[in-house]
């Protein structure tokens, strides 16, 4: 058979690209390397556990007044899905004895920080508005219209600007841009090199449209997509990884590592355009490469999972998540950040949200700590074990002592992924949690208009890596964005 689209990975991009060929009545089929779909989201099981690897907060899903793209999506494929609502509940400390509780809707976080510092409502009220505006011009440049800055003044006065100078430049005190900015480890960059478009649309999504967490675990979210996806006719093939890719008389041949050959008019690839060329024996192509090249990884890191025997409640676990900083100020915190030993985590309590996230009368955790550079250059088969035993250990003693909450004697399961464990299951370059960086020239903007430019002939990739970005709601629609932009050109008429 001669499939219209063959996508290498079933991640949240190519599981909503072959979604929307399907149907569109293409014929399409996956081939996902490992023996689940989803890429990093994921579930696994350690004893009576079953931790979920991410998906704690879904952004851009929104309420049934107020819907998200994320949701808009799901509904246009008929895929239901049970969800609730986050509301702020967050705990935050640094090292300079610095403490804020956040609780409620994003009305009381503004209210707390004017509380802190006098005279910062004006400014992060024109921010508010700013994040409209800017929400509004990307949605119409992902459609392919035009975007005049007659329209869209602010726009184009901030396209340029990094978030740091942005929010200066609305007289918004430091104190108040760091407290309005605790988030921006969720994106990966510090505020000094991350760009403000990319920044705005992340806090639009925070302020209008409420992030939730689902009810079932990923898995189940994951498998419910491949089902429709079958439904429509696709096929999926697991434990297929991708080893070469060959063009021959207008068609690419596709190899596996178990032997097997298929054929197809174009190729989606949910992995980095890097392994693309590299790896899998494809025509080189220097300019792409070079491209890749420019590009700077998002952060990576360590992620602890831990099964507690005893309830959250028991425990003293309060808060949906705490952060911890060794100092509020985002670009001063990334100078510690490039060491192994630094005192910046998220720890995340489902159950605070999500009760039946585990069993009865106990609780899962999530540690999270993350790392910019080369800091794991001198692992090894030799200390592997050794390093990733000790950051981990480390990671809850700095938690029970930050904040005065006893888990270690209550741990009855422990799993810890590292950069290698990601690489390994989700292909992502060099273990990075957030594909590349959105920094000030290869924003979500750049992408977007140098989209065309940066096409390959009947070869598209996808997920968060791709145009939108990281996150899975930009992997998700980053799919349905590519496709219906191949769907428009007809890239897969018979020649």
């Amino acid at each position: 058979m001669i499939y219209d689209y063959l996508i290498i990975g079933a991640g949240l991009g190519g599981l909503s690209a072959g979604l929307n060929l399907t149907s569109k009545n293409k014929k399409v089929i996956i081939l996902e390397k490992n023996s689940l779909p989803g890429g990093m989201v994921s579930t696994f099981k350690r004893g009576r556990f079953e931790f979920d690897t991410s998906l704690y907060d879904i952004y851009d899903y929104g309420d049934k007044e107020n819907e998200g793209d994320f949701q808009k999506l799901l509904k246009k494929f008929d895929i239901a899905v049970d969800t609730t609502l986050i509301p702020f509940n967050v705990l935050i400390k640094d090292d300079t004895n610095f403490q804020w509780e956040i609780k409620g809707n994003f009305e009381d976080w503004v209210l707390n920080i004017e509380e802190v510092k006098k005279g910062s409502t004006s400014g992060i009220k024109e921010f508010i508005k700013i994040t409209k505006e800017v929400n509004e011009a990307v949605k119409a440049l992902e459609r392919n219209e035009e975007v005049s800055e007659e329209e869209y003044p602010n726009f184009y006065k901030y396209l340029d600007k990094t978030a740091m100078d942005a929010l200066k430049s609305l007289k918004i005190p430091l104190v108040s841009i760091n407290m309005l900015s605790f988030l921006w480890v969720n994106m990966g960059v510090n505020l000094s090199k991350l760009n403000f478009i990319d920044y705005a649309l992340f806090m639009y999504k925070m302020i209008f449209k409420k992030d939730v967490i689902l009810n079932n675990k990923n898995l189940d979210f994951t498998l419910k997509l491949v089902k429709k996806y079958q439904s429509e006719g696709g096929k999926i093939y697991y434990n297929s990884e991708v080893i070469k890719v060959e063009e021959k008389d207008h068609l690419f041949i596709v190899k596996t590592k178990d032997n097997l050959e298929y054929k197809a008019k174009n190729i989606i690839g949910d992995i980095f355009k890097k392994y693309f060329f590299r790896d899998l024996d494809y025509t080189e192509n220097k300019d792409i490469i070079k491209l890749e090249n420019a590009r700077s990884e998002g952060a990576n890191g360590i992620v602890v999972f831990l099964g507690l025997n005893k309830s959250r409640e028991e425990l003293g676990l309060n808060y949906y998540k705490y952060y911890h900083y060794n100092n509020l100020n985002s670009d001063i915190c990334v100078k510690y950040m490039s060491n192994l030993d630094h005192n910046t985590y998220e720890v995340i309590v489902p159950n605070v949200v999500n009760e039946e996230a585990s069993p009865k009368n106990t609780c899962v955790v999530i540690l999270k700590k993350l790392y910019f550079g080369d800091v794991f250059r001198n692992l090894n088969k030799m200390n592997y074990e050794e390093i990733k035993e000790n950051i981990a250990q480390d990671l809850i003693n700095k938690f029970e002592n930050d904040f005065g909450i006893d888990i270690l004697e209550y741990i009855e399961e422990i799993e810890i992924a590292t950069p290698l464990t990601i690489l390994r299951y989700s292909g992502s370059l060099n273990g990075s949690l957030f594909g590349y960086s959105k920094k000030g020239y290869d924003g979500v903007i750049n992408r977007l208009i140098n989209y065309q430019d940066e096409e390959i002939p009947k070869i598209s990739f996808v997920g968060a890596s791709s145009v939108l970005g990281s996150g899975a709601d930009n992997a998700f629609r980053s799919g349905v964005l590519v496709t219906d932009r191949l769907l428009k050109k007809g890239d897969d008429k018979d020649e």
